[in-house]
């Protein structure tokens, strides 16, 4: 995922966990989400990649799609073209995306836009590389958003926040502040969801507090997938229980916004 000077991309990588599909996890949710206004047949960027997660699900989803994966990490992208050659891999910082004018049929940002220090410049970048009429499909978690338990905790909106510390997120959006950017930059929104509700705050509030926990006790960094792979059985449930609330209460709003939009 595109990063600043204050994030080490390159200390761990993100997105090496596999995702199957139609799995019942918050993770399942990003894609069931991300899948629904997807074309069949085209070209598709997914800009901050990582190691893969979602191309690779995808492309046992949708074989007909070409897929392109771009990240700042080359690690990570390197790790995506050993379990994956087939999916083509770009590295970027998010500043100009690596591609061509019109170039794809379907872009793909799921946990990037608030990675990134121009996120206006990174969203000019998707509508320019986007045909006309082109999908475009984004994650963000808004911090900044009433209905967010991060907006409301002392000092996490500094550079000891530990969303900073420990995922690089640079800034605090709200859920109409996004609507009005992707407006801003010619996007019409197909469907708008929701998740990470109660429990889904909870469970991220609980993640962030390990990785802080863990951070006091070891040099290695760790990211919240390490969390979902080295938790086990109960952590897996957890992960279980995030995605029946987000698909019950999807149409109800939360910070977690989940939206399609079509390139005007």
């Amino acid at each position: 995922m595109p990063g600043s000077d204050a994030f080490d991309y390159e200390s761990a990588i993100w997105g090496a966990e596999e995702l199957r599909p139609a799995e019942r996890s918050i993770a399942g949710f990003r894609l069931e989400e991300a899948l629904i206004h997807l074309p069949e047949r085209g070209r598709l960027l997914e800009v901050g990649c990582g190691a893969g997660r979602f191309l690779r699900a995808l492309r046992r989803l949708r074989p007909q799609l070409e897929l392109v994966g771009s990240d700042p990490s080359r690690s990570a992208l390197a790790r995506l073209a050993e379990r994956a050659p087939e999916i083509e891999t770009r590295p970027g910082d998010g500043r100009r995306l690596p591609a061509g004018d019109a170039e794809f049929d379907a872009v793909w940002a799921l946990d990037v836009l608030e990675h990134v220090p121009d996120p206006d410049a990174l969203l000019g970048e998707v509508r320019r590389v986007l045909r006309p009429a082109g999908v475009f499909h984004l994650h963000v978690p808004c911090e900044g958003d009433p209905l967010s338990p991060w907006r409301w905790l002392p000092g996490q909106r500094g550079p000891n926040a530990l969303k900073r510390r420990f995922g690089g997120h640079l800034h605090h959006f709200r859920r109409d502040e996004i609507r009005a950017r992707l407006a801003a930059h010619g996007f019409t929104p197909l469907r708008i969801r929701y998740s990470l509700h109660l429990l889904g705050s909870l469970a991220d509030l609980a993640a962030f507090l390990q990785l802080a926990a863990r951070a006091r006790r070891s040099a290695t960094p760790r990211t919240t997938g390490d969390l979902v792979a080295e938790g086990g059985a109960l952590v897996r449930g957890v992960d279980r229980l995030l995605w029946l609330e987000a698909r019950c209460l999807s149409r109800i709003p939360s910070w977690s916004l989940h939206v399609s939009a079509r390139r005007r």
